[in-house]
């Protein structure tokens, strides 16, 4: 059995948390990441991945035997699932769901043409405009009882995935910084991501994009939490117009989270 996740102190990269995946090249465990109020999300609660397709028998060993996986959410267009599948793993979990964040034109910008200048930004800030209600489900869904451990992903484990584990972090109390930090975690792996590819992208598509379209630039998501403040009220707020009542986010942050720390009263509303 391959257990090589060993819980580090720092948050600057994903070093300790990288999942020994041979088929998957952008996972890891949100474990260690801490809170304002002195508390860490738990180890091998909440998963996050690239795509899950390459992954070979021992790598759904590990899932299921050394993580207990129970629930995968798949964040892609169904459309990307008849292309390119969805994995072995899928159908050895307790709970599958298929929830699609998407922007204005709910297509990939691999599938769309773009310009030479940009950031990941507006598109994330459309993923908030247009996929609320998916992204709030998710949150919903973790926050049932024995949907943990989960593990989130999308095709690069970066945007679409990247929003809806900022959301759920943000929710949970986690610190701005820590948030920033593991969305800046994939940056090591856009080298393979860019390799491996999708059938579902079009032929040559990572040749002619930007490399804006790849980066996972730490101001991206410090814009984007920063968006989530000035124009949502920030994440409690954001939550609760999403449909996730006060009760739901604390038992959100309770699944999420361990016992230590001083934890912060919970707001008059």
């Amino acid at each position: 059995m391959r257990t090589g996740i060993v819980m580090t102190d720092g948050v600057s990269s994903s070093m300790g948390r990288e999942l020994p995946l041979r088929g998957a090249v952008n996972a890891r465990d949100l474990g260690g990441l801490r809170t304002l109020d002195g508390r860490r999300v738990r180890r091998l609660r909440v998963l996050r991945s690239d795509l899950l397709t390459g992954l070979d028998a021992g790598d759904v060993a590990f899932l299921l035997t050394d993580c207990g996986l129970r629930t995968i959410v798949d964040l892609r267009a169904p459309g990307e699932i008849v292309t390119d599948g969805t994995g072995a793993v899928v159908d050895a979990v307790a709970d599958y769901r298929n929830l699609h964040v998407y922007g204005a034109d709910r297509v990939r910008l691999d599938l769309t043409e773009v310009a030479l200048d940009g950031n990941m930004f507006d598109r994330y800030c459309e993923y908030l405009a247009h996929s609320s209600e998916n992204i709030a489900a998710v949150l919903h869904l973790l926050a049932a009882p024995g949907q943990m451990p989960a593990l989130i992903h999308c095709a690069a484990g970066k945007d679409r995935t990247g929003v809806v584990i900022a959301l759920l972090l943000a929710v949970a109390g986690v610190r701005a910084d820590d948030i920033i930090a593991d969305y800046a975690a994939t940056t090591p792996n856009i080298a393979a991501l860019r390799a491996r590819g999708g059938r579902a992208a079009r032929p040559g598509a990572d040749d002619r994009l930007p490399d804006w379209v790849f980066a996972a630039d730490a101001t991206t998501m410090r814009q984007f939490l920063t968006h989530l403040d000035t124009e949502y009220g920030g994440p409690g707020v954001w939550a609760t117009r999403a449909g996730l009542d006060q009760a739901t986010q604390q038992q959100l942050a309770e699944n999420l989270l361990d016992d230590r720390g001083h934890r912060l009263p919970t707001p008059v509303r």
